[in-house]
Formats: structure tokens, C-alpha cells, sequence
């Protein structure tokens, strides 16, 4: 990693993804400012956590701001903070909510993006790092989805939409000015401090609980599960590119529900109470990444196993039990 400047905006600091990279970079001793809105997408009190966690560290500077405001580019201005980086993080993901909320993911996720893309254009940021989805490929069946051949030019739901949208409106904005724009897609990102709404945090609650695990569907929709970890080496990466690119960031090795649900069983060593709903919404049977770009432009793939991340998560979780066992996990 070669930063000349080391002073780095992330939005969405206090959100999953956002949280653990803003630590990371801190901790290699570099200044960040994080924005985040701490809105309500999921439960605010764990966002409330990874924030309380950032602000230990003098580097970390927190601003709460919300991006799809029409004022927020003359905010982030009046910041006076001259960095070279932007990791775009901040987002409202999901699939199934996405139809539900269509406003408020065309709001953070095309809208907020376009003004952070436009202060960029006015700012001497190096590059913008645009968070995306594996959500915009749509089911893959067996084949590996690659960059810039495979987006659907229909996006399969709201929430890719708003996503694709996104891409291609800072990309516009920004084009002919000296900022790169750099998108990672991520493929169902896990880990310690995650979010509660998706599987695996969920599964390991239900099951050490004793509560009933809910599957949506029969379970053998395959993901390809990516750990925190491996997530944040690949973005630390990206500082080094000296132009605009799109990488897929995910494990090469699809894993069912069914099986992620066995795997806590064995960690746990409880037995799981599960119950088949009705499948979700636009929710694809499998989406596999093409990792060869990655791999040849940022030497990068991922290392960690779905059996040591799951339990790596699953410890994480039973040292904060009496706090995330009142997290709501599924939003009503």
C-alpha cells in the first residue's frame, strides 16, 4: 500500500464493510474521516458499536451526514479536509427491502453516489472507490461473471438498479477529470460486526438462541460467502491503481445455506430448529464470480475458508452475546 496523502474519506464508516476497513487503514497510520447517516436500514445499535469502536482512535474523525441531501456536497467541502481518497462504502442493500423502500434505495444509492462523484469532480481526490454488488450479474447459473460483460442490462431487482445506476452516473460525472473511478462488487460479504439482516449473522443467532432458523426457500440457493477479512485486503489494494477499473470481490467457492446452517451446527454444537418459508423475491439460486482480473491486475484472491470464517464469526459472537442477542434480524 503507497499513500502519498494520508488522509481518507469513507462514507458508510459505521456500516459493515466501512467499519473494518476504516480500522484497518487507522491502524497502518493513516487519518480517516467516516460519514455515515446511521439510518435505520438494519438496526442502529450495531452501527452505534463499530462507531463507538472507530472513535477510540484520534485519526478517526466522524461526521453525520447523510449524502442524498441536495447540501451535502457543500458540507463535505466546508470539512477542509484535503485527502486523495474516497471509499464510497455508504449504501442501502438488499433485495428483497429493496422493493419494498424503492425511494429510499434510489435516494442512497444513485442519488448519494452522484453527489459524492460530483464533490470529487471539484476536489483534488486521486480516486473514488464506489462500493458495488454481485446483485447487478442476476442469477449466473454455473458460469463465472466477468466485468463489464456480464452487468444485466436489466438489473434483476430494485436494489441492483439503484447500484448499477450508481456506477454509471459517477463514471459519467467524472469522466475527462482526474479522478479514478474504481468499483469493487462484493459477493455476500460475512464476518464479525456484520450486518443482521443477512444469513450467516442471522443463522448464528437463531441457533444459539435455540430460536427457529428461517430459511427462505429450500436452502440449496448457493453464495459465494466472502470474509471480512479478505473483503478489506482487496480494497486496501485498490489505493494502488493509477486508473478507473471494476473488480469482482468474492470467494470462488459457492456455499448453501443448508451447508452454512451445518457448519454453525458444528461450531456450535447445537442442534438447529429449521423452518422452509417461502423463497424471497428475485433471490438468484447461485451468483459465482470471475476472479481472473483480480487476481492478474491486484495479485488478490481470497484465503479464508468458509469453515474457519463461519467459526471466526461464531466466537466473535458469543464474546458480544448480551448485546446481539437484542439486535433486531429481521426488519418487519
Amino acid at each position: 500500500m503507497i499513500i502519498v496523502n494520508n488522509k481518507i474519506i469513507i462514507s458508510g464508516a459505521a456500516g459493515f464493510i466501512g467499519y473494518h476497513l476504516a480500522k484497518n487503514l487507522i491502524d497502518a497510520g493513516n487519518q480517516v474521516i467516516g460519514i455515515d447517516s446511521l439510518n435505520d436500514a438494519y438496526d442502529v445499535n450495531l452501527k452505534k458499536l463499530r462507531l463507538s469502536k472507530l472513535e477510540q482512535n484520534e485519526e478517526f474523525i466522524f461526521q453525520e451526514m447523510n449524502l442524498c441531501e441536495p447540501l451535502s456536497i457543500n458540507r463535505l467541502h466546508s470539512l477542509d479536509f484535503q485527502a486523495n481518497y474516497f471509499y464510497h462504502m455508504a449504501a442501502r442493500a438488499g433485495v428483497r427491502q429493496s422493493f419494498l423502500e424503492p425511494y429510499s434505495y434510489v435516494l442512497d444509492n444513485t442519488v448519494a453516489t452522484t453527489n459524492v462523484a460530483n464533490y470529487c469532480k471539484t476536489s483534488e481526490i486521486s480516486s473514488l472507490i464506489i462500493a458495488s454488488t454481485s446483485s447487478i450479474y442476476g442469477d449466473s447459473g454455473e458460469n463465472l461473471m466477468k466485468e463489464n460483460k456480464d452487468e444485466k442490462l436489466k438489473p434483476p431487482s430494485v436494489y441492483a438498479s439503484t447500484k448499477l445506476s450508481g456506477e454509471i452516473l459517477a463514471k459519467t460525472i467524472l469522466d475527462g477529470s482526474d479522478t479514478n473511478v474504481i468499483i469493487p462488487r462484493f459477493f455476500t460479504v460475512y464476518g464479525p460486526y456484520g450486518r443482521p439482516d443477512m444469513s450467516i449473522l442471522r443463522f448464528i443467532h437463531w441457533v444459539i438462541n435455540g430460536e427457529k432458523v428461517q430459511v427462505f426457500g429450500d436452502g440449496e440457493q448457493r453464495r459465494s460467502f466472502t470474509y471480512i477479512d479478505d473483503v478489506v485486503e482487496a480494497l486496501i489494494k485498490l489505493i494502488d491503481l493509477n486508473s478507473s477499473d471494476t473488480f469482482n470481490i468474492g470467494s470462488n467457492n459457492t456455499v448453501s445455506l443448508n451447508r452454512v446452517i451445518e457448519i454453525i451446527k458444528q461450531k456450535t454444537k447445537i442442534e438447529p430448529i429449521i423452518t422452509y418459508k417461502e423463497r424471497a423475491l428475485k433471490d438468484p439460486d447461485v451468483v459465482k464470480p470471475d476472479l481472473d482480473h483480480i487476481k492478474e491486475c491486484l495479485g488478490w484472491e481470497p484465503s479464508t475458508l468458509i469453515d474457519d470464517g463461519v467459526e471466526k464469526t461464531v466466537a466473535w459472537y458469543l464474546e458480544n452475546s448480551e448485546m446481539l442477542k437484542s439486535l433486531t434480524y429481521i426488519k418487519k
